[in-house]
């Protein structure tokens, strides 16, 4: 590969470039939240906080739930509600009319 040979090749590139550089329309100057590197930091923030929250809540929903129960029971509200007569089991419904069911069907 061999230099350029005209003499005046590299007076003119610089001339161009020159040209070129004072042409080209300046960028204008973007505000400090317009800029993509703070948008990413806003992002990161946000989902920070929205990790933050989900695992405070989670427990405080399963400990409120828990609260709840232990104080249902202890208030005695479901023993009030009485389902079917009292003689059945889950495998074996009680008879509504009170009658013992042996065997299947």
């Amino acid at each position: 590969m061999s230099g350029v040979r005209d003499p005046a090749f590299w007076k003119r590139f610089s001339v161009a470039v020159h040209m070129d550089e004072e042409a080209a329309p300046t960028r204008p100057d973007l505000k400090h939240s317009d800029s993509w590197l703070t948008r990413q930091h806003r992002k990161k923030s946000r989902r920070t906080w929205v990790c933050w929250a989900f695992w405070i809540l989670i427990p405080a929903f399963v400990a409120g739930v828990i609260i709840a129960v232990i104080w249902v029971l202890q208030s005695g509200l479901l023993q009030k509600v009485k389902i079917g007569n009292g003689n059945g089991t889950v495998a074996q419904p009680a008879d509504p009319n009170g009658n013992t069911v042996v065997g299947g069907s």
